[in-house]
């Protein structure tokens, strides 16, 4: 009699313990931008028959699906189902449900450039902003801006600086969002050397330009050794002094540019570049001596290696492109007198044709 009660007893127990069987899967609630979330209740299964076993459908955006309490990470799902299986093979199912908020398609905006010294007004945030009629919005740092609790704010920047990032701040009942825009102004200055120098006139003087796109123009292009001044390097001999300015333009639209300062003294000393490159191109074509317009009454010969008279000119002005009567001469070293027609006498060297 004392057996048959105790069984009943443990049977009366087992089936209370049963009706108890119960798993949880948490609160429903609406899933925030940049949040995280851990899913079940605290704790997310009671009753049974331990131990248990975990199963989330679906699996996407959480840390685990065989765990009670999995962090979700992303929006991927409006519900997620908690299967829970107790050692009896006893099933308990629950489910939470999830709510998007929208807020993520409310924003700063696109970054933006602007040339250095030029004025401009703009507009910021998303065109998104103004239909959020629940939304607040807040802009830090207030500065440059007409309303730093507007949806989209006019800005008016200072362009002497370098920029400003703006952290835009939407609140929508619990959920909020935090988003940058970057503003840049200005550009690389371009670096040119030598910046100012004095040379004598004659004298040549090779320029260099870092920073920029790459492509470069000087202006004026006088002097220049590269037609158009369209060079990182160009090499100048300017007459008198001169100032030349280098501009690149940026796929912005910004131009950067930057002065140098050619001083010229007066120089009458004969200055002999003893090569020369005559392919037409612009660049080095002739043989050329520089300050010679001042000895208006010279004479130049020009003998090859043999000593063979192949050119002569009265009042020579730099013109010699390395040709005889509309003929080429070969690539090689010639050999020159130069009679300045003055109490300067005569000069005597060597230059060298290479095609």
């Amino acid at each position: 009699m004392l057996k048959r009660f105790s069984l009943l007893l443990f049977i009366i127990l087992f089936h209370k313990n049963y009706a108890q069987f119960t798993c949880n899967a948490g609160s429903d609630f609406t899933f925030c931008p940049q949040s995280t979330y851990m899913l079940g209740g605290s704790p997310a299964v009671s009753g049974g028959v331990s131990p248990y076993t975990f199963l989330w459908s679906p699996s996407s955006g959480l840390s685990s699906d065989t765990v009670p309490n999995p962090i979700l990470s992303s929006y991927q799902s409006p519900y997620y189902v908690l299967t829970v299986t107790d050692k009896t093979g006893e099933v308990c199912r629950d489910t939470i449900y999830i709510t998007k908020s929208n807020l993520d398609m409310y924003s700063a905006g696109e970054d933006i450039f602007i040339c250095k010294g030029t004025y401009s007004v703009l507009t910021l945030g998303s065109n998104n902003n103004s239909s959020c009629s629940t939304c607040t919005f807040s802009w830090m740092p207030t500065t440059y801006l007409d309303n730093a609790y507007s949806p989209n704010p006019t800005y008016t920047p200072d362009t002497s600086t370098n920029g400003i990032t703006y952290t835009l701040t939407i609140q929508d009942g619990s959920c909020s969002n935090v988003d940058l825009i970057n503003i840049t102004i200005g550009y690389a200055p371009l670096d040119v050397r030598p910046q100012d120098t004095t040379i004598k006139k004659g004298n040549v003087v090779t320029l260099h330009v870092n920073g920029g796109n790459g492509q470069y123009t000087w202006k004026p292009p006088y002097y220049l050794t590269i037609p158009y001044g369209q060079t990182q390097n160009p090499d100048a001999t300017p007459a008198s002094t001169i100032i030349y300015t280098v501009s690149s333009v940026y796929p912005t639209g910004c131009i950067a540019s930057s002065t140098v300062i050619i001083r010229v003294l007066p120089n009458d000393e004969l200055i002999f570049y003893n090569t020369f490159t005559p392919n037409n191109d612009g660049i080095n074509d002739v043989f050329y001596i520089a300050n010679l317009e001042q000895y208006p009454d010279n004479t130049l010969t020009i003998y090859n290696r043999y000593g063979q008279k192949i050119y002569f000119q009265r009042g020579y002005k730099n013109d010699w492109d390395g040709t005889i009567n509309g003929e080429q001469v070969p690539t090689g070293t010639y050999f020159y007198v130069l009679d300045t027609g003055t109490d300067k006498g005569s000069y005597k060297g060597h230059v060298n044709i290479i095609r």
